[in-house]
């Protein structure tokens, strides 16, 4: 069971589901109030967005290193891909808006 979590698949799946449950229990309670306001809320998401990422970049960072200290390379290597797609994603999002 163990092995089959050190593999570039299983890294990249973490690497999506950390940031997520860190968006549900830390980001989210707090924009939950605007969603009757319709299109402001849209405007809302669209610039929580860079925040997000930028904050989701540090769990994925700190899971990086757990999985090398453990000897977990290949998911290591993973949740890296997926960190620096966010980081990519979350430079692109700043040079447009």
């Amino acid at each position: 069971m163990i092995k089959k979590i050190d593999t570039v698949l299983a890294g990249i799946i973490i690497g999506i589901i950390v940031p997520v449950i860190f968006y549900y229990f830390f980001i989210m309670p707090g924009i939950r109030q605007y969603r009757f306001l319709g299109n402001l809320y849209l405007q809302m998401v669209v610039k929580m967005l860079p925040v997000f990422l930028s904050r989701c970049i540090f769990p994925n960072a700190l899971l990086f290193f757990i999985l090398l200290w453990a000897n977990k390379s290949n998911a290591a290597k993973g949740v890296l891909i997926i960190t620096g797609i966010a980081t990519a994603i979350l430079m692109i999002i700043s040079f447009i808006f």
